[in-house]
C-alpha cells in the first residue's frame, strides 16, 4: 500500500542508514529526511518497505529525487509502483519532471515514460542546476561523495531524464 505522508523519526533513521549502503544516492541527514514533504511511502502489513521523495524546484520543475526500496522488499515491483505514483502526482500538478539516476531500472522507467534521457549533466534543466548548487554544499554530502567515490566509479553512468509538460 502506498501512503502520502512524512517519514517518522524511526523511518528517517532507517532510510538514512540504508542510503549509506548505495552508491546511487549521496544521502541526506536524518534532519533533512524529516523535512521532506512530498513523500510516498510503501507499506507492507504496516511496515515501512520503501520510499519515493519528490522535491519541487523553481520554474515548475519537480525532481523525483529519492527512490529506495528496502532489501527485503525488492523484486516485487514496489520501486516501479512508487516511481509511477510520484510521476503521476507531479504530472497531475502540471509540473515538469526531472530524475537523475544510475540505477538501470530507474533509467528504464525514465525511457518508458518518454523522458528525454541524457548522460550529459549540462542537459538538466536550469532549476536542477540551481538546486544542486545549494544541495551539494552540505558537508554531509561532500563527505559521502568522497566516501562513496570508488563505489560510484564502478556502478555505471549517471543519467538524467527530463519531461516537459504543457502548462
Amino acid at each position: 500500500m502506498l501512503v502520502h505522508r512524512s517519514l517518522t523519526q524511526s523511518e528517517a533513521a532507517l532510510l538514512h542508514e540504508e542510503l549509506k549502503t548505495t552508491p546511487n544516492i549521496l544521502g541526506y541527514t536524518v534532519r533533512e529526511i524529516l523535512r521532506f514533504r512530498d513523500v510516498l511511502i510503501a507499506e507492507v502489513e504496516g511496515s515501512f518497505a520503501g520510499v519515493c521523495v519528490s522535491k519541487d524546484l523553481l520554474f515548475g520543475w519537480t525532481d523525483i529525487a529519492v527512490l529506495y526500496v528496502l532489501p527485503d522488499y525488492r523484486g516485487k515491483g514496489m520501486g516501479t509502483e512508487l516511481y509511477t505514483a510520484a510521476w503521476e502526482r507531479a504530472r497531475e500538478r502540471r509540473r515538469h519532471i526531472y530524475t537523475l539516476s544510475r540505477n538501470p531500472q530507474v533509467i528504464h522507467m525514465m525511457e518508458r515514460f518518454g523522458m528525454k534521457v541524457s548522460g550529459a549533466i549540462w542537459s538538466a534543466p536550469l532549476a536542477y542546476h540551481l538546486h544542486m548548487n545549494c544541495h551539494m554544499t552540505s558537508l554531509y554530502r561532500m563527505t559521502e561523495a568522497i566516501r562513496k567515490a570508488r563505489l560510484m566509479h564502478g556502478s555505471g553512468p549517471m543519467v538524467g531524464g527530463a519531461k516537459r509538460f504543457e502548462r
